[in-house]
């Protein structure tokens, strides 16, 4: 493909990537598929699987925010970084047996820029995600603090433990450090994690998810 490529929605985005150049990866159910913090290091489309992102633009002051990616999708935050070479950290979880591509930032915006037909495709996907990904971000600013600390603890947790201060979950989510501290209290009262100095183990993940759907709430 080149610049004088018919438009169509039907250009075929993971071989254009993998004639520009990209990697195929891949990874079982549960594990990290990639982790940055900074620059991206790659522009990222899915084949098979489905993964869960959560990001935040470094330096601005705004909690952590989710999106997925299937079949045929790009990890949005990542590309949107990547074009406009922003800083982002960004974590990505393998929600089942997942394939994936990887392909140089340098590759990408040159793929870009050159090739009419890449272009317009990948931006149509983004077009048709766009209206549920913000969809998704409003039904979480309903959610409460309790939904959205047990949201955190699960994001962050490595084999059920979170490496972190009750200061470092209360940046995240924009609150006091002494609010995080009496809610988790109240998750360790009912048994769902056990609390150490910089860490926290998740006993009851099952509990914790429901509450983060806001399907459980800290009376039940």
């Amino acid at each position: 493909m080149n610049i004088h490529s018919k438009p169509s929605q039907d250009v075929s985005l993971a071989r254009a990537v993998l004639d520009a150049g990209g990697v195929i990866k891949s990874a079982d159910e549960g594990q990290t598929a990639f982790r940055w913090q900074g620059h991206p290091r790659a522009f990222v489309l899915i084949t098979r699987g489905k993964l869960t992102v959560h990001f935040r633009t470094k330096g601005r002051n705004v909690p952590w925010a989710e999106c997925r990616a299937s079949v045929g999708q790009d990890c949005m935050p990542v590309t949107a970084a990547i074009l406009s070479e922003r800083e982002i950290t960004v974590r990505a979880k393998c929600s089942e047996p997942t394939t994936w591509i990887e392909l140089s930032p340098n590759s990408l915006v040159l793929l870009v820029h050159s090739d009419m037909g890449f272009r317009q495709a990948l931006f149509a996907t983004h077009a048709k995600r766009l209206p549920t990904f913000f969809a998704k971000i409003s039904a979480k600013n309903r959610f409460s603090l309790d939904n959205r600390i047990a949201d955190w603890l699960l994001c962050h947790a490595k084999d059920r433990e979170v490496v972190a201060t009750h200061g470092d979950i209360a940046k995240d989510l924009l609150t006091a450090r002494e609010v995080v501290s009496r809610r988790l209290r109240d998750f360790a009262n009912k048994g769902w994690i056990v609390q150490q100095r910089g860490r926290i183990h998740i006993d009851a993940p099952a509990a914790l998810a429901r509450l983060s759907k806001g399907c459980l709430s800290l009376a039940t």
